[in-house]
């Protein structure tokens, strides 16, 4: 990336500013009243940040809509003030308080995600998006066979992600303490641990050898098939998208031809799962993609979206991706502070499980 001098890299600084919060073009009157930068480098005159302002548009980090008005960030000038011009801000009292928001009892590991997406679009002011891992990636955590009824039974069945399923079925005859907890732990020595795709494909009978009372193969294969049942019930991937309002807020969005095609792409679970999965993580576990650096989605419109997002999981399993969309003109210092918090607060309520 070609190195700015320290003033063209602090006015940069101000027009990416000044546009994320006004929405407006820039002008040199504008730039040179700065007080951070008059702080800086001393009173600057029109005439020298318009001779600065032509430069940094030489260099392809700012354009101009118009030839009578200021200068706006191109994706470049964004991604020069993501990597190396902004500074990380800790969260304010406020937002400490909403993330608390994001925590244990939760229904499942589903309900958890839907709820910290909400939350996460209220605070960021986005549209929050997140993926749901599907059989082929989402593993078997637990299961438990418990008595609900004289003759009735519960099968609960938990994955690393928090989803929880359950199925109630009936037997001829009860069943003792005993015979119950051989079944349970026949369960989880052969399912327990294993993705959902392999536990679907293991053969039940070949497992079973080692099990010699009758009622408890019949007991263990009723338990079994209720197990495949559930597994072929869990869709590939599902896409959490909450706060699809917010986008009506923002200018670019105000017009009702641009709003609708924009509500199309975050509806399309096709073209969501998709910029999920195609957007890789740097170091941190972090990605930010910047306008025309989106992959293509298949909407004509995608490539003036942003996104800023992380990945989530239980301890050091990854579980998906987490993130909101918004203009390439986004509140970058905003989300990259609220997204990583709200993933570290999910991880603790989704370990609860």
């Amino acid at each position: 990336m070609i190195e700015l001098k320290p003033r063209q890299r602090a006015i940069l600084a101000a027009v990416v500013e000044k546009y994320v919060q006004s929405a407006e073009p820039v002008g040199s009157g504008a730039v040179s009243s700065d007080q951070i930068l008059a702080a800086k480098f001393g009173a600057l005159s029109p005439a020298t940040v318009r001779n600065e302002l032509a430069e940094l548009e030489n260099l392809g980090f700012l354009q101009q809509p118009h030839t009578s008005a200021g200068r706006v960030p191109t994706d470049l000038g964004y991604r020069y003030y993501v990597n190396l011009l902004s500074r990380p801000r800790e969260l304010s009292f406020v937002e400490e308080t909403q993330l608390e928001a994001v925590a244990p009892p939760a229904s499942s590991g589903e309900d958890a995600l839907e709820d910290a997406m909400v939350i996460l679009a209220k605070m960021t002011g986005y549209p929050a998006v997140a993926n749901l891992p599907g059989a082929k990636r989402d593993t078997m955590r637990l299961l438990q066979l418990n008595p609900i009824a004289p003759r009735r039974l519960i099968l609960v069945l938990m994955t690393s992600s928090g989803r929880i399923e359950h199925r109630v079925f009936e037997v001829d005859d009860d069943v003792s303490p005993t015979r119950l907890q051989t079944v349970v732990t026949f369960l989880n020595e052969n399912l327990g641990g294993k993705s959902l795709a392999k536990s679907k494909t293991t053969d039940f009978e070949t497992v079973s050898k080692g099990l010699h009372d009758q009622t408890v193969i019949g007991l263990a294969r009723r338990a079994w098939e209720m197990v495949q049942g559930s597994i072929a019930e869990i869709a590939d991937e599902k896409i959490v998208v909450q706060g699809l309002i917010t986008l009506l807020d923002e200018p670019e969005f105000s017009q009702i031809g641009q709003a609708r095609a924009a509500l199309r792409l975050l509806e399309d679970q096709s073209a969501m799962g998709g910029l999920l999965k195609a957007s890789s993580l740097d170091a941190m576990g972090q990605m930010v993609r910047i306008g025309r650096e989106m992959p293509p989605l298949e909407h004509p419109n995608a490539q003036i979206f942003s996104f800023v997002g992380v990945s989530y999981g239980v301890g050091s399993e990854v579980l998906g991706t987490l993130g909101v969309l918004g203009p390439a003109r986004m509140r970058y210092n905003d989300a990259l502070a609220i997204v990583p918090a709200l993933a570290a607060r999910l991880q603790i309520t989704l370990e609860s499980f």
